[in-house]
């Protein structure tokens, strides 16, 4: 069996050392780095807690004693509800642009956060999608669109013969998913916050403003938002949507595409229906000058 990780707010560490040392099937253990935080055996497996906040337990029933101690856990965020959006493929050749919102109670957030959920970035492709099949299952609510290779060509021309950029470009695509996940919430009366990863906060605050009446809600742009689990499942939802796209274009054009060099996507004759061909003439024209 595969060590199994999950994440933790660095504070919530020795409450959660704590938690697992409540038991008679649990006992201390010297750490062996300046990294960990604690390391405990429990029911002869060990679990190691990390000063990043990350939790290692290396059997099923370590597994299940993490679990369970976050679900005791008292939630980190004070709002009743949590919309958190993200993005994947962004800055990629290959394949579309997607972007996901995740609603979240803090009770689901623990959950989710007890069975792994995490900023997606180091995770498999097999780990992701096994995630986002459960963040669909137990949130409150899950928005996603994804932008064609084609599409996304097409768009980001038209917002630079605009004089506008990939920020606006993302600005929109986050503040319309987002409206559309509150747009399911407005009916209920708990307070509401929304955090994204900080990329150009004054033209996202812009976008969302068109579409939400932001003196109602509690707007978060900040570095790193992924420890917030409602940005982490968004952003595991995301990316599993870009792969899954990748998949069934591959599928459809016979070969893995992610087995194509930038060259060979440039010289494919049907390069349009799986790559951001903006993107391959920019790093081909800053390589060789030219991209012919």
């Amino acid at each position: 069996m595969k060590p199994t990780v999950v994440k933790i707010n660095p504070e919530q560490l020795d409450e959660l050392r704590w938690k697992l040392l409540d038991s008679t099937d649990s006992s201390d253990l010297a750490t062996r780095s300046e990294y960990e935080s604690f390391r405990i055996m429990f029911f002869g497996e060990v679990i190691i807690g990390y000063t990043s906040g990350k939790v290692v337990s290396n059997g099923p029933y370590s597994e299940a004693a993490v679990q369970n101690a976050i679900l005791e856990m008292q939630p980190t965020t004070g709002a009743q509800i949590t919309i958190g959006s993200d993005e994947a493929g962004k800055g990629e050749w290959l394949g579309p642009m997607t972007v996901a919102a995740v609603a979240l109670t803090p009770e689901q957030s623990t959950l989710l956060q007890s069975l792994g959920v995490m900023d997606s970035k180091s995770m498999s492709v097999v780990r992701i999608a096994e995630l986002s099949k459960t963040v669909r299952k137990n949130a409150l609510n899950v928005e996603s669109l994804v932008i064609s290779p084609e599409k996304f060509n097409t768009q980001i021309e038209e917002f630079r013969k605009e004089g506008k950029n990939l920020n606006d470009m993302l600005a929109w695509a986050h503040a319309k998913v987002i409206s559309e996940s509150y747009a399911t919430l407005r009916t209920r009366e708990e307070n509401i916050k929304i955090v994204i990863d900080q990329f150009a906060r004054v033209k996202t605050e812009q976008r969302l403003s068109r579409k939400l009446d932001l003196e109602k809600i509690e707007l978060v742009q900040r570095p790193k938002a992924e420890d917030e689990i409602a940005v982490a499942a968004a952003s595991i939802v995301a990316r599993e949507a870009r792969e899954a796209w990748i998949d069934r274009a591959s599928t459809r054009e016979g070969f893995d595409l992610r087995e194509f060099s930038i060259q060979e996507a440039y010289d494919h004759a049907n390069k349009v229906a799986f790559a951001k061909t903006t993107y391959i003439d920019s790093e081909l024209r800053g390589k060789n000058g030219s991209s012919d």
